[in-house]
């Protein structure tokens, strides 16, 4: 019973400490991320003549963004400071000698790691681009004035759902209208029917394009394949107005509008829902949504290696903080090598993306078992 209310209390302590810790962990890695980018941007900025408002607005929205990316490695430098310090102060060694097991001892860290990563799981992951995503925006109109208006586009092309092909003269995204309209359709190797429009728009309260001065060629056989075009029938009307209800809109026809490290979950599972519907590669965008699946999992990894360094390695190197910050960058610098090397690797076909994703935490756990075996 005393040992149960001692760990109990030590639970308390240790995960007050835990916080508090990597609170101030966080802000110092934040920091040094917000400084890096200021010094990179630090060039746009005297050369547009920034305000001081406006960088620190910049560098404010961009914030959030680094503080979740910095958070594991905080885990990890807190991680290694509550336990060095416990095990200064002889607490460790008390409750070992107490019979309490390794695995009751770093309960708190490992509790605490796992809610970490169900938080990153259930929504942080996947909202944090979505900062970075409005600091560049925010760079480019207000610091840098560049006002990047999306279209119109001339001679556009795109495949669209279900065997649909489509050809625009000139497309303007943001009226979404358009001019000299083209669109093929087939079902397999079965040609169903061309459209073509001089000119038109797509109504987004009736999800319908409306094609002006339209011509709709139907094609009657449609089990002639490709190599018997010449031979198909066709009935062909013209039409002064032809209402088109499908699936696609102007919006899913364009390319994705920003990278794949500014995307929210939800936008990299549609974009890849249309990639797939239409046939185009999508390799990088599907390593990029496992890699975001995987990531939270970083806490529980770091929690791990905190308590394999401190088992593992001898106690007389650890004297001070500065020792266990170096600690802390060489492991994480292992880490996030270790996962940008995977991610390049399936990037380039050479691994899958799922294994790419996973195998740097399982790479690290088997290194963590070893370890461990070795010292003992």
């Amino acid at each position: 019973m005393r040992l149960c209310r001692y760990s109990f209390l030590y639970d308390r302590f240790l995960l007050k400490e835990l916080i508090l810790q990597m609170i101030l962990w966080s802000s110092f890695f934040t920091v040094l991320f917000i400084l890096s980018v200021f010094l990179e941007k630090l060039d746009g900025f005297i050369s547009n003549k920034a305000a001081p408002l406006s960088v620190l607005i910049y560098l404010g929205k961009q914030a959030p963004f680094w503080i979740w990316k910095a958070s594991p490695l905080a885990f990890l430098g807190a991680s290694l400071a509550v336990l060095d310090n416990a095990n200064r102060a002889g607490e460790l060694t008390a409750l070992e000698s107490l019979g309490m097991a390794p695995s009751r001892i770093y309960a708190p860290i490992f509790a605490l790691s796992i809610f970490l990563t169900l938080l990153g799981e259930a929504g942080l992951e996947s909202g944090a681009p979505r900062f970075y995503r409005e600091s560049k925006i925010y760079l480019r109109t207000a610091i840098y004035k560049r006002v990047k208006r999306q279209g119109p586009i001339q001679n556009f092309s795109a495949k669209g759902g279900q065997g649909r092909y489509f050809a625009f003269g000139l497309l303007n995204p943001e009226k979404k209208d358009f001019k000299n309209f083209w669109m093929d359709e087939w079902d397999g190797q079965a040609h169903r029917r061309e459209i073509f429009a001089k000119q038109g728009y797509y109504d987004d309260l009736r999800g319908l394009w409306v094609l002006e001065q339209a011509a709709e060629r139907t094609f009657l056989d449609t089990s002639l394949g490709l190599e018997n075009r010449a031979l198909e029938k066709a009935a062909t009307r013209v039409v002064p107005r032809l209402l088109l209800n499908i699936a696609d809109t102007p919006q899913s026809l364009l390319p994705a509008a920003w990278k794949t490290d500014e995307m929210t979950m939800p936008e990299i599972k549609e974009n890849l829902a249309i990639l797939r519907q239409r046939g185009i590669a999508h390799r990088n965008l599907l390593t990029e949504y496992h890699c975001r699946l995987a990531w939270p999992v970083s806490f529980l990894i770091m929690a791990i290696a905190a308590s394999t360094v401190l088992r593992a390695m001898p106690k007389k190197i650890f004297k001070g903080k500065l020792v266990l910050f170096g600690i802390t960058i060489v492991v994480g610098l292992a880490y996030w090598f270790s996962v940008n090397l995977s991610k390049t690797l399936a990037s380039h076909g050479l691994v899958e993306p799922v294994w790419a994703a996973w195998a740097p935490h399982a790479g690290f756990i088997v290194l963590a078992k070893i370890s461990r075996l070795l010292r003992s």
